[in-house]
């Protein structure tokens, strides 16, 4: 009997470490994968990404003004998460990291609104300066973001 669960206890144990080799085997050759986890419910936003892509965290600056009108309740959007409004001045600077898809919400006015990108950094590919977006009662994509 003693050496049936001796077996039974090697067995368990070879079979333990075959999975942990694997497991690691697997992690090495999925390591250039492009999805980062975002776990926004349990830790606020923070971004998990693999080590190779620790670039993508690298930031840059956009500035962005309102042409046209003056209204106050066009919202900036990050991802779909609301960044800045235009409710204190006309002119707003945001901080995008990489990938990043940067919108503007202009849903709760009909008058057609016109934003520009009047700044940028030297590490922002995309969205070029002097981009122009204009909203009517919606959300317009502004770019994503492509640091160089």
């Amino acid at each position: 009997m003693d050496n049936l669960f001796k077996k039974i206890e090697l067995f368990i144990l070879t079979l333990a470490i075959m999975s942990l080799i694997f497991l690691v085997c697997i992690q090495f050759i999925n390591i250039k994968d492009d999805n980062i986890i975002n776990t926004t419910k349990f830790n606020d936003g923070i971004k998990y990404v693999s080590l190779n892509d620790i670039k993508e965290m690298d930031s840059g600056i956009l500035v962005l003004k309102l042409i046209d009108n003056k209204q106050e309740d066009i919202k900036v959007l990050i991802n779909g998460e609301e960044v800045s409004d235009f409710s204190k001045k006309d002119e707003i600077e945001i901080s995008v990291s990489n990938k990043d898809l940067v919108e503007i919400d202009g849903t709760r006015y009909i008058e057609k609104n016109t934003i520009k990108v009047i700044g940028v950094s030297k590490n922002i590919e995309s969205p070029k300066l002097n981009t122009t977006v204009s909203t009517s009662q919606s959300i317009e994509i502004l770019g994503k973001v492509k640091l160089k």
